[in-house]
């Protein structure tokens, strides 16, 4: 028997925004003549996104983030809906990932996993040895691991044409407590809130040299500019003052 493939890698630059919603409407207008929205399922136009963070008993990744090497190990759901007024579903697709950030430098090793893989995470347990979650959790630096919180949020995601550049809003982000199911068609959104974020976030990711046109735009940005993570935020709200060390 061949060994299993080992987990794509990528690696791009990833700079965090909270601007004001002057800045970043006029963000967004300097980058609207170079992307488009991208819609990744037309009969869910409205795409949200569910991230549960797993760490140790010892925090050892939240710990990771004060040193510059910052590692985070998450669960990533899609949900979306047809109409802001009906609940998000989740669409099935699912993905385990560990991710690095040195300065903007990004590095991310993500596995697609099955409902079942995803509800042992969910419930602490250990994922089926022989599936995608279980090998990628053996190159994990740090466990045995348990999720910890889950961010939910309503993503709006703008592209250039040869998807070099990728930048999201991600609007409503709130903090929960960990879902307790990853089942195809249930409704996504978090029942046990811990706290709701004060700003939308905006991400820029990028792939190869920074065009000039994302340059001048992201002049209107860097005043909001941010290196806390989504990660960072909900634990700190989780932990409540709690001293994020081992």
């Amino acid at each position: 028997m061949n060994p299993p493939s080992p987990a794509p890698v990528s690696q791009d630059r990833e700079r965090r925004f909270l601007p004001s919603r002057e800045a970043l409407e006029t963000f967004l207008r300097a980058a609207a003549s170079w992307t488009k929205p991208c819609v990744y399922d037309s009969g869910l136009p409205f795409a949200f996104t569910r991230t549960t963070y797993f760490d140790t008993e010892r925090l050892d990744f939240l710990d990771s983030c004060r040193h510059g090497h910052t590692q985070r190990l998450r669960l990533r759901e899609y949900a979306g809906t047809a109409d802001l007024a009906q609940p998000a579903v989740l669409t099935g697709t699912r993905y385990l990932e560990l991710k690095t950030n040195r300065g903007e430098q990004r590095t991310k090793v993500r596995v697609p996993i099955t409902s079942d893989e995803a509800s042992a995470l969910l419930g602490g347990a250990e994922p089926p040895a022989s599936g995608a979650a279980a090998r990628l959790l053996r190159d994990s630096p740090h466990g045995p691991v348990r999720p910890w919180v889950m961010a939910w949020y309503r993503r709006g995601t703008l592209a250039n044409a040869d998807a070099s550049v990728r930048i999201t809003v991600d609007e409503d982000l709130v903090f929960a407590l960990p879902p307790r199911d990853s089942q195809l068609g249930v409704p996504a959104a978090p029942t046990r809130l811990i706290q709701q974020a004060p700003a939308t976030l905006v991400e820029v990711k990028g792939w190869g040299p920074q065009p000039s046109w994302l340059e001048e735009a992201l002049r209107t940005l860097e005043a909001f500019e941010t290196h806390d993570s989504k990660f960072e935020q909900g634990m700190r709200a989780l932990l409540d003052g709690v001293p994020a060390v081992k």
